[in-house]
């Protein structure tokens, strides 16, 4: 049976891999991991890379980061194709993604490609541990108590909408994870700050990497932050608590 294991790395330190992630790349004769740019690094890669050893075949696959629907598909299938060209020479191959595989992930991508097009291989998905709740980890917030909901979105495209969201958070009394901050956070601080927020917020950005930042949103600039940045927010605790 032809099989292709998708495995997330988690958000950054190695030692957040999963041992299914680990198990995958040691019994792996092929490794590929996406990057954003041809000759670019790979982040999963660079996760991973204390268990992908001098044997193993190492396959970059571009994914270039576009809006062009096109562009993004064809790069899914050229993808896509490669890998089964490998499981097909008979490689064990092992796709890395940084995160969780589920979770805006390119694994869900090439998990759908190979879905739609080689219906006869057999795709086994391993879950990593997402930035956010390691973020939450780290910063001692826990992200739901009780019955509070939860609420993981990218930041919006415009003030207003993000505006709209935590207010019906707070009556919802729900934890909001804002993802891919990035050049809103110059408008979103001005927002939090509005909103009597900015003293509830948590900012991380390069989570698990030894050049982390988790910090409390107050003490931050508004100058832009990295794309692979986010916000944890909590606007209320539960009335019963230790």
């Amino acid at each position: 049976m032809k099989v292709l294991t998708i495995a997330g790395v988690g958000p950054g330190d190695p030692s957040l891999l999963t041992l299914a992630a680990v198990d995958a790349i040691r019994q792996s004769t092929v490794v590929s991991y996406p990057v954003s740019s041809k000759g670019g690094e790979s982040l999963a890669e660079k996760i991973a890379s204390k268990w992908i050893t001098s044997d193993k075949k190492k396959i970059p696959l571009h994914f270039p980061m576009v809006d062009d629907q096109n562009i993004l598909k064809s790069a899914w299938r050229l993808a896509g194709n490669e890998l089964i060209r490998m499981v097909e020479k008979g490689e064990r191959v092992v796709f890395l993604a940084q995160g969780d595989i589920s979770l805006f992930s390119t694994g869900s991508y090439l998990a759908k490609v190979i879905e739609k097009y080689h219906p006869d291989c057999l795709v086994k998905l391993i879950p990593g541990v997402t930035s956010f709740s390691a973020a939450a980890a780290k910063s001692k917030l826990p992200l739901a108590f009780q019955e509070e909901q939860l609420l993981v979105v990218p930041v919006p495209g415009s003030y207003d909408e993000l505006k709209l969201i935590l207010s019906n958070s707070a009556v919802m009394k729900r934890v909001v994870v804002l993802l891919k901050l990035g050049k809103k956070w110059q408008w979103v601080k001005p927002l939090l700050e509005e909103l009597d927020l900015i003293e509830r917020s948590i900012f991380a950005e390069r989570v698990g990497f030894s050049d982390q930042q988790i910090i409390r949103a107050s003490e931050l600039s508004t100058a832009a932050r990295p794309y692979f940045s986010l916000l944890l927010i909590r606007q209320s605790w539960p009335l019963t608590m230790p």
